[in-house]
């Protein structure tokens, strides 16, 4: 069998999450490009708050290269060797070309309303703290959105060039019955 590598994009709290988890269901090995930031944060001795999180990975992308995260994250797929490979967290367009030369992967981007990723980003409970308020959310999502430069997140123009896009507004059901399109479709 070859290798089918699904790489996810998306806003913040759109669903991709839930979309690995109905990967895995199918056999697909999770991965997420946060591991490789959160392991840089720590080794930095810094909280990993999504201020962290996000100033780190614009850092990362200035002073290496663009698609850092993308390569140490293909470094331990590489020792894993797994067949089915879900990767979620691309947040620039550099890390899908890498991952399109390197694997030949398919990407997926998961949209969704934003007041349902608000309270979707709220029941989930991570960097809640930060984010207290529906303006607060919409002001990060906003930044990570469509953040100018080549090294900076762009969410938009990831979604861009994906190879199809899932609507996350319906029910759980729905969004199953979606990726199993998607899949059926692409790889």
């Amino acid at each position: 069998m070859a290798k089918i590598v699904i790489g996810l994009v998306g806003p913040i709290a759109s669903g991709k999450g839930t979309v690995i988890d109905i990967l895995k269901n199918k056999g697909y090995t999770p991965y997420s490009l946060s591991d490789a930031l959160k392991e840089e944060i720590r080794a930095r001795g810094l909280e990993i708050t999504r201020f962290n999180c996000n100033r780190i990975s614009n850092e990362l992308r200035e002073t290496q290269e663009a698609d850092v995260l993308a390569r140490r994250t293909v470094e331990v797929i590489d020792q894993d060797k797994p067949e089915l490979v879900a990767i979620d967290a691309i947040r620039n367009p550099l890390e899908i070309k890498f991952l399109q030369n390197k694997f030949g992967a398919k990407i997926i981007g998961v949209v969704s309303d934003r007041k349902k990723r608000y309270k979707m980003f709220r029941e989930r409970g991570t960097y809640t703290d930060e984010i207290q308020t529906f303006e607060q959310f919409k002001e990060l999502d906003d930044r990570e959105f469509a953040q100018a430069g080549e090294h900076k997140q762009q969410i938009k123009a990831c979604l861009e060039l994906s190879d199809v896009v899932i609507d996350n507004n319906g029910t759980l059901q729905d969004l199953a019955q979606k990726v199993a399109l998607a899949l059926a479709r692409i790889a």
